[in-house]
């Protein structure tokens, strides 16, 4: 049996376990509106209401010949039907056309007086995702909310109430409100169990796992994706598009969390799967295939992944989507780039990130920065590599910050509430005692010096950001460009942090000496991890403890033994210990990644003469003088250069045995 047959064998046990489990689940017992049978207007009508017509040559021809129909009719409901028909078949394929905006707005403006509020919730539910398509998160947002603020009396206001909170939720997540995001999707599932709709639940557990894979908690991530698969799989046949959606964020799972043995055989099998499916939904097609392309060009299959990428042509024009088409773009400009001829047009990736930009969309600008620091590389164009990469950090550096805000404002919420019940059960048992006043003035001393570490850490960021910017006019260029790579430990905070929050709402109501321990524990997180941003730190610590603290580091996040032996009496400047640690820092990011080693040992021994250092490990080794010659260098060549000027030479040796770099630098007299 070939890989691909294997594949698609497992992929089928799956779903079929999956439909298994999904029927032996309890039904929901909360249910309060149960969805209406679908309204028989006319036969033109439910042919365009029907999803699977959208992607027909004939759709918008039917459907604007109908519209205008009931308008001359003076039929303003069934007009009004009939566009949220087609804005839902819209949402669902992710496509976006200028044509239906147009007649979506101009309705609303001349009739919406005319129908029922009830018919016209769905202008604020196609508004806010055509602004989402197009990367204006806070118009979208703006449109969500109103649909949110309705009162849910029947099926159609609940539902559009549950569906407002999930796209609320989705927008959030793309700008980095994690907390809010989550919030937002508890509050969508809440509405929605109150219906019998099952697709819709899925939906909002898929919006879970998402929040919990931008939070790198990859087994809850995985946890709510085996939910929404068993949930679509109570009617297999009829949300086997949502099956596949949810199977391709499990691909998007194992890629982000690096699983690449579980995610390689899962895109052969979810892709030849859906070929054999005969599903005709282009925005799935494009998802799955892009994938696939990517896999194909890891295995430097160029010639296969051209193909798909071709092949997804006409889908994009036809979506007419401005987030496939910039999937689109990203897929092309990788096959570009690995084809060593360089991106074609790289000025529609920087307009891409310009609009992202402007909407704080810095997840992808992050993304397409790394697609043209890539390129830059492969083309040895290392001025202009290392301009993407500061880029690069910078939208790190941007998540970064609005994460620390959203940490800030949790915590504080959190202070708050403990406050609040503490004052009462205070107020209870003894209401003229004096203690009660002293207590509160603890308190509110407590709550002032939180909002002080609050506006501290917005005003030393800045502090620390002009502070570098200060530095850079008086540094070698290439040295002035490498001190961004900073920035990196900002995501190292995000991910520490959100991950203490989300344990901590699980715990905070069990027991209060639990919750202040863990409050404790990650304000404690906060201040150890921020010492890292800014050589600030570097200058309090010195170089040898933040060597060791570097080798903990290694050694817990990537079960990588490192042992370090420092004989150093603080003979260098402390610019020149921090281009050594930052060489140091290049090295061991090496081994783990590239060296395939168990072990690595860091040696720095002085005497009256010379610093020497030496970094070495067990791994399988490399041709030195190819390796330089190459164009994937650029960490050797790092290293190397940064030895030189700090008056320092560096040695590397390489076999099957493992590779040793070593590092002479003369003490001035």
């Amino acid at each position: 049996m070939t890989a691909s047959k294997k594949g698609i064998f497992l992929l089928i046990i799956m779903l079929t376990l999956s439909a298994f489990f999904a029927c032996s689940e309890k039904k929901e017992s909360n249910i309060i509106y149960k969805r209406p049978a679908p309204e028989k207007i006319d036969a033109t009508f439910d042919w365009i209401k029907e999803d699977g017509h959208f992607v027909n040559a004939n759709y918008q021809k039917v459907l604007y010949k109908y519209y205008n129909k009931k308008i001359e009719q003076k039929e303003y409901i069934i007009a009004a039907k009939t566009l949220e028909a087609a804005a839902w078949n819209t949402a669902g394929y992710a496509s976006f056309d200028k044509r239906l905006f147009q007649t979506i707005t101009a309705f609303s403006e001349k009739y919406k007086d005319r129908v029922p509020a009830n018919n016209m919730l769905f202008v604020n539910m196609y508004l806010g995702d055509y602004y989402t398509d197009k990367g204006n998160l806070k118009k979208a947002i703006e449109y969500y909310t109103k649909n949110a603020e309705i009162e849910a009396v029947d099926y159609k206001t609940c539902y559009t109430k549950a569906d407002s909170y999930r796209t609320l939720a989705w927008c959030n997540h793309l700008l980095g409100n994690l907390n809010e995001a989550l919030k937002q999707e508890l509050k969508s599932l809440e509405y929605f169990k109150k219906t019998n709709n099952i697709v819709a639940t899925a939906g909002v557990y898929m919006g879970l796992a998402e929040v919990y894979q931008a939070s790198k908690e990859y087994d809850k991530t995985e946890f709510f994706l085996n939910k929404a698969i068993k949930t679509y799989s109570i009617d297999r046949q009829k949300n086997l598009g949502g099956i596949f959606i949810c199977l391709f964020n499990k691909i998007n799972l194992y890629d982000r969390s690096m699983d690449y043995k579980k995610r390689n055989p899962l895109i052969d099998s979810v892709y030849l799967a859906f070929k054999k499916s005969k599903i005709n939904d282009p925005s799935i097609k494009i998802s799955i295939n892009t994938y696939y392309s990517t896999l194909k060009l890891d295995e430097d299959k160029l010639a296969e992944a051209k193909v798909v990428i071709e092949d997804l042509k006409p889908d994009v024009l036809f979506l007419n989507s401005t987030v496939i088409d910039q999937e689109y773009r990203v897929a092309v400009a990788s096959l570009e780039s690995k084809q060593n001829k360089g991106i074609k047009d790289p000025k529609a990736i920087l307009k891409s990130i310009k609009e992202l930009k402007a909407n704080e969309n810095f997840t992808r600008v992050r993304d397409l920065y790394a697609l043209l620091y890539n390129d830059a590389i492969n083309r040895k164009d290392y001025q202009s590599s290392m301009l993407y990469k500061d880029s690069m950090y910078e939208a790190t550096d941007s998540l970064g910050t609005k994460e620390m805000a959203n940490i800030v404002a949790q915590l504080d919420k959190k202070y708050q509430t403990k406050v609040k019940e503490q004052q009462i059960a205070l107020q209870k048992k003894t209401i003229l005692n004096k203690n009660t006043t002293i207590a509160l003035l603890i308190f509110g001393l407590i709550g002032f010096l939180l909002l002080s570490i609050a506006f501290s850490l917005i005003r030393k960021q800045k502090i620390l950001k002009q502070e570098k910017q200060n530095t850079q006019l008086y540094t070698k260029q290439l040295l002035e460009k490498t001190e961004e790579e900073r920035k990196r430990i900002a995501s190292d905070l995000h991910d520490s942090v959100s991950h203490e929050l989300l344990s901590l709402k699980n715990s905070f109501e069990e027991k209060s000496e639990v919750t202040d321990k863990k409050i404790d524990t990650i304000i404690n997180d906060i201040r150890i991890i921020s010492r890292n941003l800014h050589p600030i730190m570097f200058d309090k610590i010195g170089l040898k403890a933040s060597i060791e603290q570097l080798v903990e580091r290694a050694q817990s996040i990537n079960n990588f033994m490192v042992t370090a032996e420092i004989e150093y009496h603080n003979s260098l400047q402390t610019s020149d210990e921090l281009q050594l640690y930052r060489i140091i820092q290049e090295t061991l990011s090496n081994i783990i990644k590239h060296a395939n080693a168990v072990a690595a040992k860091i040696t720095i021994i002085e005497n009256s003469e010379l610093l020497n250092i030496e970094i070495k490990d067990n791994g399988t080794g490399f041709n030195v003088a190819e390796k330089l010659s190459g164009n994937s260098a650029f960490g050797l060549h790092n290293i190397i250069e940064r030895a030189r000027a700090i008056n320092g030479e560096s040695k590397i040796v390489s076999d099957k045995n493992g590779t040793s770099i070593t590092i002479e630098i003369k003490k001035s007299k």
